[in-house]
């Protein structure tokens, strides 16, 4: 079986993975690293694949790239980056204490949930990243805001 990379199996990857990147708004990793996981991904697919498969190999490949450029991603240990001002926030005061409390009061786990919720994940994409439930997806970012909003108002 032949491993090698052409131009048009490399533009390939990089065109599945960017199609992730963009919908998952993933933010705060290096986009080089995610190719490089697709590119392994491929390979795990190349020396997977069957031949007799109804599936296209391109169909197949696709997959295997999503799924493990996502498992990549649950399985970091770093927290995702704290964007300077998430969409949804309009009171650069309230943003301000925002940013405190996830410093302060919340482990690496809560910062990630939430910042992926202000960049536009939804509950259900966020518990799969992440592998919990969508209901500790809601808890947490219930519990940030609401002990924001105590120190806001005082």
């Amino acid at each position: 079986m032949n491993f090698d990379f052409d131009k048009n199996d490399e533009r390939w990857v990089r065109t599945v993975v960017r199609s992730l990147i963009r919908k998952y708004s993933i933010f705060g990793i290096d986009e080089e690293d995610l190719f490089q996981e697709g590119f392994v991904a491929f390979i795990k697919a190349k020396m997977t694949y069957r031949e007799q498969s109804t599936a296209k190999f391109e169909t197949y490949a696709s997959t295997v790239i999503n799924n493990h450029v996502l498992d990549y991603l649950r399985h970091l240990h770093e927290p995702m980056v704290i964007p300077p001002e998430p969409p949804k926030i309009k009171d650069s005061a309230l943003w301000e204490i925002l940013k405190k409390v996830l410093q302060e009061h919340c482990d690496p786990l809560e910062r990630s949930i939430f910042n992926a919720y202000y960049k536009g994940f939804s509950y259900q994409e966020i518990s799969a990243i992440f592998e919990i439930n969508k209901k500790k997806v809601d808890n947490t970012i219930q519990k940030i805001l609401k002990l924001a909003r105590s120190i806001y108002k005082n």
